[in-house]
């Protein structure tokens, strides 16, 4: 991976393919997750700069701009990774190489963004009232409607009692009281903020040349800001207690059980292969232990898996279960983790487990949106490790790897949503 600093705080990474008929470009704003008023403001910025600009100050004029670019898909998102925040752009359409007007497709496709990202539809230092009224109430309606999703609220439960940073207990769309409140100079201040002294990555992904990049980028309004110490990954002691929590719903038929796992290992640390690994044993992957032998052995739950997040340092289980058998189940979680404690399980399952990491790893290679993920990923992180490293890593963890870092996982919280019992 070649980054080009383009200005102090501004990177540039141009991977150059012909294995895909499509141009991606993606542009992403990192600020460090300090203050929790600050998310709901950049989420909001995200709508708002998705159906206008200065050029473009309506939804249906973007809108037939895309058409313009040959069906181009223009987007617009906010994630988070461990400690930082992002708002993040990308522009997928066809290769200009492809189409007969290919010099002027590559240099529209620059412009359109840059008019998108850097020239807002601002009025007077606020953002047009109608749409930012319009805008502002359709992430309210996206926050609101949480609640109609009973994983994600249970997910977005399970976090507030998990994390001990106040900005990691709140989804990264933020938090609709804090919406509520925005008004649109201050999310125009934001906005400023943001455009003038966030991190900034540019990756251009496609068959596309490094020198024309360059050159259409000179058109950007890109400026030197202060280079930000990112956290990127998030890590916290122990718990004093383990939290719990349960919620009861009339509009559900059945539970939905959560439960959340310190695993401590330095994001640096090796090991984390091994974690990797682990995690693919214990509930992520169809070849686990929860999916085995609770969902299809004992048929405790309907579904229920693991997700091992690095970035945080801990493993998350979500489960869908009749009401009435949430305690036995989490009793048989407990015991899967204690099963794999002493080694538990087969090496025939261990090294279809590692082949099936390896097998998705390397599909993801044949797919842009994944492979700019891993970009990114690197770009914050400043770490990149080789396929063939990667690949090496897995195929080195062993049973004992696994059995010891299963005894490393610490219980910290757990929330239930529980079906109104109606008398």
């Amino acid at each position: 991976m070649k980054k080009i600093q383009l200005k102090s705080g501004v990177n540039l990474v141009v991977l150059p393919t012909t294995q895909f008929k499509t141009l991606h470009i993606a542009v992403d704003f990192a600020a460090p997750l300090l203050e929790i008023d600050k998310v709901s403001a950049r989420s909001l910025l995200t709508y708002l700069t998705a159906v206008s600009s200065n050029k473009y100050p309506s939804q249906q004029m973007v809108a037939q701009k895309t058409i313009d670019l040959y069906g181009a898909q223009y987007q617009t998102d906010v994630m988070r990774f461990g400690q930082t925040h992002h708002v993040r752009y990308t522009l997928q359409m066809p290769a200009p190489t492809y189409i007969d007007a290919e010099n002027s497709l590559l240099h529209d496709a620059f412009d359109f963004l840059r008019d998108m990202i850097f020239s807002p539809f601002v009025i007077n230092g606020r953002f047009d009232l109608p749409i930012f009224t319009k805008e502002k109430q359709s992430l309210i309606n996206e926050l609101d409607s949480l609640t109609d999703d009973k994983q994600r609220y249970a997910m977005s439960k399970l976090r507030e009692i998990t994390y001990a940073v106040p900005a990691m207990t709140i989804s990264s769309s933020g938090r609709t009281s804090d919406v509520e409140a925005l008004t649109s100079e201050s999310v125009y201040q934001a906005y400023q903020n943001m455009i003038n002294n966030d991190t900034i990555n540019i990756i251009v992904y496609g068959d596309v040349d490094e020198d024309r990049v360059l050159s259409e980028l000179t058109t950007w309004p890109l400026v030197a800001r202060q280079e930000q110490s990112l956290t990127p990954f998030y890590r916290q002691e122990v718990l004093p207690v383990i939290n719990e929590l349960t919620d009861v719903q009339a509009d559900i038929n059945q539970a939905i059980m959560t439960i959340s796992y310190r695993l401590a290992i330095a994001p640096e640390d090796p090991r984390r292969f091994v974690a990797l690994v682990m995690n693919a044993l214990f509930g992520g992957s169809p070849l686990s232990k929860l999916f085995t032998v609770i969902r299809e052995k004992e048929s405790l739950a309907y579904s229920i898996y693991s997700r091992w997040q690095n970035d945080t340092g801990f493993i998350t289980v979500a489960a869908g279960l009749d009401a009435d058998k949430v305690s036995q189940t989490d009793a048989m979680i407990q015991a899967q983790i204690t099963a794999i404690q002493v080694g538990d399980f087969s090496e025939e399952t261990l090294s279809a487990i590692k082949a099936s990491l390896i097998n998705d790893y390397l599909s993801q290679q044949d797919s842009p949106a994944s492979e700019i993920g891993l970009v990114f990923s690197r770009l914050l992180t400043n770490r990149e490790t080789t396929l063939t490293d990667w690949v090496a890593a897995v195929n080195a963890v062993t049973s004992a790897d696994v059995a010891k870092m299963a005894n490393e996982v610490v219980v910290q919280s757990r929330f239930t949503l529980m079906p109104e019992v109606l008398l």
